[in-house]
Formats: C-alpha cells, structure tokens, sequence
C-alpha cells in the first residue's frame, strides 16, 4: 500500500468511526427503565453520594418488620446487611464507568454516552487485536466493520447496559496480553483491563484461560499481570463490603444467581445460541471460528486463543437459565470478536492456500474476493437482523418511562406509597419516593400494609405497564381507579 493510499485509508476509517459514534449516540437511549439500566444508574449514583446499601425510610416510618424490606426493593436491590436496609445487586463495574460520565457531562447525558463510547473503542480494539494476530490492515478493518453492524453489538451500543463495556475490556485485556509477548510492561495493562472487565460482569473471570494464552508465560509478566488487577480485586472486596457487610459476598449470590447455572437444559440453549449467531451474522463467521482450529498457519497458541476466547462464554452461559429472546447472545458479546478474527484468519489462510494453484497476481484478488464475500454477506445479515428488530426506532420510545415517573411525581402527595414492578427502579431514581413491588406482597402483607400506611396517613397509588394491570389488581385487592396514561405506563389511585 502507498503512502498515499494509506493517507486516504486512514482518513476514510477516522471518519467512519465518528460517523459510527455520531449515529449510536444520536440513537442511544437518554433514559432508564426495568432492572438492568436502573439497576447500574441508581448504583452510579448511590457511589456519587457515598452510600452503597442504603436505608428505606418508609420501612421505618410505618414501623414494619424486617420481612417486609424486600416489599419495598426496587428492581436491582435485595435487602441490605442491617434492618430497613436496601442493598444494589448488580457488580460496581458498569456503575463507576456511568458516575465518572456523569461527573463529566451531567446525569441528563453522561450515564447515556458510556455506551455508545466503549462501542466506537471497541471497534478500534478489534482492528488492533487482528493485526497483532497476523492480519493485514484491509482484513482487520473489515473485521471492525462485521463489529460494528453486529445486531447485538448495536443494541448494546444504545442501551445503558454493561454488554458493550465488558467487549471493549475484554478486547483490551486480549490486545495487552498479546503484546506482553514484545515487552513485559504490556502485562500490567492487561492485568488491569481484566480487573476493570472483572469488574464490570464477574463471569468475565472466563477470560482468565484466553488470557493465559495470550500472555508471555514467565514470572516477570505474569507478576505484572497479578500487580496491575490488585486495585481493581481491592475495590471489588470494598464495594461488597460496603454492600453486604462481606467482601466477598456478592448480590449475585444474595439473590440466588448461582442457582441459576445448571447443566439442565444445555443443549437447548446451545442450539437457541447457535441458530440466533447464524441468523445475525450469517453461518460464515462461527463456521470460521470453528476452522481456525484446523488452520495450521495460525499458530497453536493463537489458535487455542481464539477458540477459548469465544468458547468459554458459549458453554459457560449455555448453562445459564436465562436465554429465550434473540437479544441473549449479549452475553456472549465479550467473546464475539473471536468469532470474526478467527474467520477473516481462516479466509486469509485460504488464499494462501490456492496460491500454488495461481499465478501470483491471481491469489491476491482471490483472497480479496473471498475478504469481501465474506464481508458482504455477513454485513447482509447484519443489516437485515438491525432492520427485523427496528434497533433504530425503540430508542424513541424508551422516554415513556421517564415520562411517566416525572408525571407521577408532580401529581402525587408528598406522603404516597407508588406501586410498581417493572417501574419501580425508574421510580427510585428519577423520583426517590418509596415503592412498593406487589410482586414481593401476600395477601396477610397487603392487610398490613394498608394498615399501618392508614395510621400514618400515607396514600396509595400504583405506576404500572399495561400487562401489570391485571396481576397486580390481583394481588393488592382494592378499589383502583385510573388517574392517567402515558403510552403504555398508566398511574392508579388505590383506595
């Protein structure tokens, strides 16, 4: 390539990632809803405010016993290490990354940019982590490019979760550890991205086998390793500390998480895996992943690299009981740049391969036809799964909540008990008042409930999605009476 041309290459590729950056930013989501966004937001805020586990007021207001602490848990809390104590669920990663934002650009966009950001870094990641695999610079940025369109890499990419966060770490720590093998000081940073990604979502210990055989394996490098993750296992034992009154007691295993990782049903949720990475990405990039494990001019360490990098995740959450919508392989999303490198290496080997059987010119634009059929066709795929799930258009319609929670909170007395489910994290953090989850609530409960909130002169209301509606009128047996809607979030008086 001449300096000219890649002058213009490097320009072209500078502006198609601002532009990339521009469009998940205009695109993101501005506002919080359900468990995970609020869950991460109201942590982010809670470190903001220096108070982890946190106490319900209302709990002691109304003079309740300690069963009752987990009535009044939103979404993303659990009951705390002390009486009327609420205490976040979720890993204190994602959370810092969303505070840091926030200090930086305020709450109404700092939390929203942590996203799309780890999204653009993510894609400058993978480019590097190819050529330090023996990619040449075409290929790598096509690999950044089948990234990029990734359906699920996307959705990420708009959405306040920790998905895209944990990708761009987890490629850090790969790119790091890999030039460990030039010079050792590369494994502080790659011990330090993977404390962060550890972080972020503790399951991200699986990169630990990648890692190892990524790293240069002698006792200066792997020290540094050790020495640049200590910080990060430090601030982990205090989150939990602070949190649950153990360091390493996590909310993980108060709610019952672990439970949840079983062997049962593995083969299901391997094939719901495989046919939704097909039907994404087209069938080329995961039958890639699995032939650079035959590709004898890949080394044999990269090469277990490669399929460990991705495998692990694949198992490890194919033993995970969550899985039945499409947007799942988001879990796998760590381990995903391991599938496209692993196929653009294999398609490179290929040419070299048919180069005996061609004059020389001949192999080059056979290789470069293979890059780009490989390119097109998952690109094609990709584009048409981010069209089938309209990932463009619901980001619009994710204000609803915010909406409805500041309606609710102008409308309503300052002594008001709001019951909610889905709408009870959104109600913590853009309202504070108190929440009652009536999924949490028995029947003896709601009698006393009513009771002691009469006494005290509290009011009843409810903040519910239209599905809500029936279970929870079903459960709190009273008279409801409809105040309002705002899309499908409508606000009730309860009598």
């Amino acid at each position: 390539m001449t300096s000219r041309s890649s002058r213009l290459t490097t320009v072209a590729v500078g502006a198609g990632l601002l532009i990339y950056g521009f469009l998940v930013s205009r695109y993101a989501y501005y506002s919080v809803w359900g468990s995970d966004p609020t869950g991460y937001i109201n942590v982010a805020r809670s470190l903001l405010e220096r108070r982890i586990a946190q106490p319900e007021p209302a709990l002691e207001d109304l003079d309740l016993p300690d069963q009752f602490t987990y009535s009044f848990s939103p979404l993303g809390y659990t009951p705390g290490p002390r009486p009327h104590s609420l205490a976040p669920t979720y890993p204190v990663g994602y959370p810092l990354h969303m505070a840091g934002a926030a200090l930086i650009f305020g709450w109404k966009y700092g939390p929203f940019l942590v996203s799309p950001l780890a999204a653009v870094l993510s894609l400058v990641l993978i480019y590097l982590t190819g050529m330090e695999l023996g990619l040449t610079r075409g290929p790598a940025i096509f690999g950044a490019a089948i990234l990029a369109l990734n359906p699920t890499f996307c959705l990420c990419a708009i959405q306040p979760i920790s998905d895209g966060s944990a990708t761009c770490w987890s490629l850090l720590a790969i790119l790091t550890a890999l030039r460990s093998r030039r010079s050792a000081m590369w494994g502080l940073a790659a011990g330090a991205a993977f404390g962060m990604v550890f972080l972020v979502r503790p399951s991200s210990v699986l990169l630990l086998i990648p890692l190892l055989l990524s790293l240069r394996l002698n006792l200066k490098v792997l020290s540094l390793f050790f020495l640049g993750g200590l910080p990060f296992a430090g601030v982990f034992c205090a989150y939990n500390a602070a949190a649950f009154g153990h360091p390493l007691m996590t909310g993980y295993v108060t709610t019952g998480h672990l439970n949840l990782v079983t062997l049962s049903g593995f083969t299901v949720r391997f094939r719901h895996y495989v046919y939704w990475l097909v039907v994404t990405m087209s069938p080329l990039p995961l039958l890639g992943w699995v032939g650079v494990a035959l590709n004898r001019n890949v080394r044999l360490r990269d090469r277990a690299l490669l399929i460990s990098w991705f495998g692990v995740f694949l198992l490890f959450y194919c033993c995970y009981f969550h899985y039945d919508e499409w947007w799942y392989t988001r879990f796998l999303l760590p381990g995903m740049p391991a599938l496209i490198l692993g196929a653009l290496l294999v398609v490179r080997d290929l040419g070299k391969f048919f180069e005996r059987f061609a004059v020389a010119t001949s192999w080059v634009w056979l290789r470069r036809a293979a890059v780009t059929i490989l390119l097109v066709i998952a690109i094609g795929c990709e584009r048409q799964s981010i069209q089938r799930f309209r990932l463009l258009k619901i980001a619009a319609l994710s204000t609803v909540h915010s909406d409805a929670c500041r309606l609710a909170d102008g409308l309503l007395p300052k002594q008001s008990l709001v019951v909610a489910m889905e709408m009870s994290g959104a109600i913590k953090f853009y309202t504070g008042r108190p929440i009652v989850r009536y999924d949490c609530v028995e029947a003896d409960q709601w009698r006393t409930l009513q009771t002691r909130a009469g006494e005290k002169g509290y009011r009843w209301y409810a903040l519910l999605a239209s599905r809500e509606v029936e279970e929870a009128q079903r459960r709190l047996p009273s008279r409801w009476i409809k105040m309002g809607t705002i899309g499908h979030i409508s606000l009730w008086q309860i009598i």
